[in-house]
């Protein structure tokens, strides 16, 4: 089922339940017999081209010059930001995404596209894309999801995604360790373990970062959210331009014992397709720093740049957080104990980037965090036409 968007008229809206007709029967994961007559010249990872053919109808040239928000729910597809309908298809796996095809997409210096929401974020452009301003997947301390990131969880539980951070303990001075994704989120204070890290390189299906584990006297961190942008000719993050998929920071414990802290959530995942990528600004799939002890000490979240995320301080009991993954420090740091009395979170790790070509070969003179150096940031060529997605 294709579920179309409704467009909003204010920059401030709410997912709410509105109900759609069907407009279209969502495709399989199987080779997509049709692609071959693909507008785009080549097979994205991930969506069908009968869901693009379905769409490219309704397709506009969107220019976008102030913030806007898109919403990925589920049943009620949300965006401010576009002319073209958003629409709600399935990834081979069987998972869905939230979809938008363009003829041309324009951010300038003053657009910042929020995407929030439970589902991945995709967009298609017939032709161009170019970001000058910035696109934000990102989660945050303050409870905001980046679109597709695992939510951050209650006390004393496990973080959500398969990179989910091991839970705090209430009986110990243990904290919650940070969300794992291409890096592994570090061990929350009192050596709880962290998860492995998880994930595919070629990011199929795209997903987003897990949550750190929950504190004893708080949440965790949120998992950075998932976006793809494809193109069919040039697609450009020009100087200045952000594409932002990072982590949350883990929240502050409590002042009286074992009331231990949250962990920080991993970074998501950020995937560009394009017959040529250019990356002059900045992409970052950073995790959030871990909490720590009681003297309003969060984690920060996760920045925009090759920076690790800060731990929180330790305040009356020196117990601090650790820091998120990012640049060439792909894993998060872990938490400590310091008096015993209460454990800090550990940092999230880093989430995945990858940029795929005709050439197989990008034009990099921008940051992008993770660092290429690591297995996290990956550059290849694109899929062919006769692949299915």
């Amino acid at each position: 089922m294709m579920i179309r968007m409704t467009r909003l008229t204010s920059l401030s809206f709410a997912f709410s339940a509105i109900a759609f007709g069907c407009s279209s029967t969502v495709t399989s994961g199987a080779p997509d017999a049709s692609a071959g007559g693909s507008p785009l010249g080549f097979q994205p990872s991930n969506i069908s081209v009968a869901d693009i053919q379905a769409a490219q109808g309704a397709a506009q040239a969107e220019n976008v010059a102030s913030p806007c928000k898109v919403g990925t729910d589920v049943t009620a597809p949300l965006s401010d930001c576009f002319t073209s309908p958003l629409n709600v298809v399935k990834q081979p796996d069987g998972s869905s995404v939230a979809l938008v095809v363009v003829k041309s997409l324009t951010v300038a210096t003053n657009g910042v596209i929020t995407i929030q929401g439970p589902l991945p974020f995709v967009l298609v452009s017939l032709g161009d894309v170019t970001v000058s301003g910035t696109l934000g997947a990102e989660s945050l301390s303050n409870g905001d999801l980046g679109a597709g990131g695992a939510a951050g969880v209650g006390s004393s539980t496990k973080g959500i995604g398969a990179g989910g951070g091991a839970a705090s303990s209430a009986t110990a001075a243990v904290g919650g360790s940070g969300g794992s994704y291409c890096g592994a989120g570090g061990s929350g204070g009192g050596q709880t373990a962290g998860a492995a890290a998880i994930g595919s390189a070629d990011l199929r299906p795209l997903v987003g970062g897990s949550s750190g584990g929950g504190g004893a006297a708080g949440s965790s961190g949120g998992g950075g959210g998932a976006i793809q942008l494809v193109a069919a000719g040039t697609l450009t993050i020009a100087s200045g331009g952000v594409v932002n998929a990072g982590g949350a920071g883990g929240p502050e414990g409590g002042i009286a014992t074992n009331q231990n802290a949250g962990g920080g959530g991993s970074g998501g995942s950020i995937l560009l397709e394009a017959t040529t990528v250019t990356v002059a600004g900045t992409l970052a799939a950073n995790g959030g720093g871990g909490g720590g002890d009681y003297a309003n000490n969060s984690g920060a979240d996760a920045t925009t740049n090759a920076t690790p995320a800060a731990g929180a301080k330790g305040g009356s009991s020196g117990a601090a957080g650790g820091a998120g993954g990012a640049g060439a420090t792909k894993d998060g740091a872990a938490g400590n104990t310091a008096m015993g009395i209460n454990a800090g979170g550990g940092g999230g790790g880093v989430g995945r980037i990858r940029l795929n070509s005709a050439s197989g070969a990008v034009s990099v003179t921008g940051t992008v965090s993770p660092a290429q150096s690591t297995s996290c940031a990956v550059v290849s060529s694109l899929r062919a036409s006769t692949a299915g997605p």
